[in-house]
């Protein structure tokens, strides 16, 4: 079977024919392998019917690329795109979307416009709301038009932080509507297909494909070994172990026995020096580029990648980089967004060397990912999340270690993880196999090595849910539902089926356990004498964990939030909304932070530049070692402190109690918004910070936020025909320059 003139794999004509054939579908391969020809298929399928389709991706990164993807392929009358950061063509057929604006559409009612009332907009007004939009304003297509949701990534859905959105989009989409879920590897992804298949009435096919089109071969680098095969590393390594147990060597160098499992070697007073990043680079042939080489720290990320272009590889690489096309791209470049290239950036891309993380210019981020998909860096220094969907292969694929930062605490990678950047190793049609390196010493090589071998097993990690209402849901499903609605759709949750199937687990257990002790009774003779106290003990703990596990415990957590909510008069005793859950419906990031603020009066006699200053302070958080100046005026000051006596206050610490989740507040941005809404550019705002590292994409992500939560202002002050007017200025006074860039 063929599909644009590609012979397609087995998995994805099996794909293929059970969306032929009118099912949903769940599609787990590894990374690189054509899940997304499928979506495309879907896609081509449902234009062709008149229909309309929406595709949700878990970062707004992955998003954008198949927004200009698909608007090359269908035309760009068709393809519409919806973020937190940007709306454009909102009423396409294709709408591509973060999760979380499909899940707040299907969440919330939408609103309703009276013509008569003397507070709604007149027609120029809507057009102007209309050219403001903000993803708060998206709605819904017309029902009966759409006709699937692909959702890219579908096993982000046990992501602690964001995975609830997940669920719920699953649990309101209407059961008419198909699924097409694309997923990494996941070792219970049956076990996800038989949920949906209960709460969607309907049987959900699941498509596995184990095998990479490209395989993958694994390397190891270090000045004690060069670059060489991993079962090669591991017998040099036990040479070398070995040697280092039998102690002095003749030569006088350190040798002596080690302190068991774990223990560190340390190096004869660095007569040996440690392997670096450009010792791996400079140890590749020139026909393993480009590379992408996997850093878990902006600062390292930009810091290597100079220092790489400086020194003797990166002149290497320059040689056999294409340095002509190079300066052209970067002359257009400089054409389009004076300023923003330094002499640091032009001459570390003009080697065909160059960085990427969240925090770089949107520009910026832009460009190097075009170098890169015409094959002109020779090497990416890269965070991870260059590795969540985007399309973009590699010949190698380097790890400078395999532990990163989760947010709490430095931890091993997970498989998934692994292999989600591990896979974009290996060019399909281009390369015979994808090579991944890992840079490793010896001395620390009896810590990481059952680490690696984990990682390097076929079995990645099951999807468990995470489950967990926010205060946003809750009012809205409170507006909408009685009670007794709300905990049937609680026990729609995956969380609950899962729990379910725990629970019957147990019973099947119990039931096990009572039967040995009934036979060992019998063979006693004795009823009393049968049964150690060993087997009591088990059949109680058995019963004890069976109980734990049948507690309702998703509608428990419900009814305390229920209660805080009262507690605060967000409800009234009959869960009626009262005013301060009317503000709630409306705002989806800091909830309760935001709504306590508005019900302060906070943010009334703020100008519209300053009001915007300060949802800025509400949506990004800074690295610690950045220094922002303090403000020069004090109106500042006056600000701080209002916004710091809501911060403090007791609502906010119970609120972030029971959503698991910290409160994002950093007033130094706030200044820095207000200047970006006076007009000022972001090159002179950037001034205002001293960091290590790149913050421009952080800012301008800060401001998009921003501007949507401007919006979601808007809506909770929609009959104020003044205050809607004065937001919708604003609104339309922020989105420019690097705001409107499409990165």
């Amino acid at each position: 079977m063929k599909f644009h003139g590609l012979t397609l794999d087995g998995f994805q004509k099996t794909a293929v024919e059970a969306i032929d054939a009118g099912h949903s579908v769940l599609v787990a391969a590894p990374t690189g392998t054509g899940k997304t020809l499928v979506a495309d298929y879907l896609i081509e399928k449902i234009l062709e019917q008149g229909g309309e389709v929406i595709y949700t991706a878990p970062v707004k990164a992955l998003s954008n690329q198949k927004y200009r993807e698909y608007t090359r392929q269908f035309g760009r009358d068709k393809v519409g795109l919806v973020t937190g950061d940007l709306v454009i063509n909102r009423d396409a057929q294709v709408r591509i979307m973060t999760t979380e604006i499909l899940r707040n559409m299907l969440l919330e009612d939408t609103r309703v416009a009276d013509p008569n009332s003397p507070d709604e907009p007149d027609a120029a007004e809507l057009i102007e709301l209309n050219e403001t939009a903000s993803p708060s304003d998206t709605q819904m297509p017309e029902i009966n038009r759409l006709q699937a949701v692909i959702i890219d990534e579908i096993h982000f859905l046990d992501d602690p932080e964001r995975g609830t959105v997940w669920e719920e989009l699953l649990i309101y989409l209407p059961t008419r509507i198909r699924i097409l879920g694309l997923s990494a590897t996941a070792s219970n992804l049956e076990e996800m297909a038989a949920w949906l298949s209960a709460i969607r009435e309907t049987d959900v096919k699941v498509v596995r494909e184990d095998k990479r089109a490209v395989p993958l071969e694994m390397y190891m680098a270090s000045l004690e070994t060069r670059l060489v095969p991993q079962k090669r590393y591991n017998s040099m390594y036990k040479k070398w172990r070995d040697s280092r147990k039998r102690g002095p060597k003749k030569d006088g160098s350190r040798g002596g026995r080690g302190r068991g499992r774990g223990a560190k070697y340390h190096r004869n007073d660095s007569k040996v020096e440690r392997t670096r990043h450009h010792h791996v680079v400079e140890m590749m042939s020139d026909t393993g580029f480009p590379a992408l080489y996997f850093i878990f720290s902006r600062k390292l990320v930009e810091q290597l990648a100079h220092g790489l272009a400086r020194g003797p590889v990166g002149k290497h690489l320059g040689h056999i980089s294409d340095t002509g096309a190079i300066k052209k791209r970067l002359r257009d470049f400089d054409k389009q967004f004076p300023n923003v290239l330094t002499p640091r950036h032009r001459a570390t891309l003009k080697s065909g060397i160059a960085w990427h993380h969240a925090g770089i210019h949107v520009a910026l981020k832009a460009l190097v990912e075009e170098l890169y998909e015409a094959r002109l860096i020779k090497v990416l220094y890269c965070t991870s999340t260059f590795a969540l969907g985007i399309n973009m292969p590699a010949r190698t694929v380097i790890f400078d270690g395999l532990t990163k930062y989760n947010g709490v605490e430095v931890a091993p990678l997970t498989i998934r993880e692994f292999m989600q950047m591990a896979g974009r190793a290996g060019r399909r049609g281009i390369d015979v196999a994808g090579d991944i390196i890992v840079r490793q010493d010896f001395d620390d090589y009896e810590e990481v090595r059952p680490l690696l071998k984990q990682l390097l097993s076929s079995q990645s990690e099951p999807i468990e849910s995470s489950f967990n209402l926010s205060f946003h849901s809750i009012v809205n499903l409170l507006a909408r539902f009685e009670e007794p609605e709300i905990r049937k759709m609680l026990e729609r949750s995956f969380k609950s089926f899962q729990s379910g199937n725990q629970a019957q687990h147990l019973r099947e257990r119990i039931n096990e356990r009572q039967s040995e002790m009934d036979a060992l009774r019998l063979e006693s003779g004795d009823a009393d004498a049968g049964p150690s106290r060993t087997h009591r003990r088990k059949l109680a703990a058995l019963k004890r964990e069976l109980s734990e596990e049948e507690r309702p415990r998703l509608w428990e957590d419900f009814q305390r939030k229920v209660h805080f909510l009262r507690t605060h008069n967000y409800l009234a005793a009959d869960n009626s909304l009262e005013p301060p859950a009317r503000i709630l419906r409306h705002l989806k990031i800091e909830e309760i932070f935001l709504t306590e603020l508005i019900l302060a009066g906070h943010l009334e006699d703020l100008t519209p530049e300053e009001l915007f200053g300060t949802m800025c302070g509400l949506v990004v958080s800074l690295p610690r070692s950045a220094r922002v100046r303090r403000p020069e005026d004090d109106k500042w000051w006056q600000i701080f402190a209002n916004f710091n006596a809501v911060y403090d206050s007791d609502i906010i610490a119970q609120a972030e109690a029971l959503v698991f989740s910290e409160t994002v507040y950093t007033p130094e941005v706030m200044p820095l918004g207000e200047r970006w809404a006076a007009g000022d550019s972001l090159a002179d705002i950037l001034l205002e910070i001293n960091n290590p590292t790149d913050l421009s994409g952080d800012l301008v992500g800060a401001f998009r936020r921003a501007k949507d939560m401007c919006g979601q202002i808007r809506d909770v002050f929609f009959d104020d025909a003044p205050r809607r007017k004065e937001l919708t200025a604003l609104i339309r006074k922020v989105s420019r320059d690097e705001v409107e860039v499409l990165d």
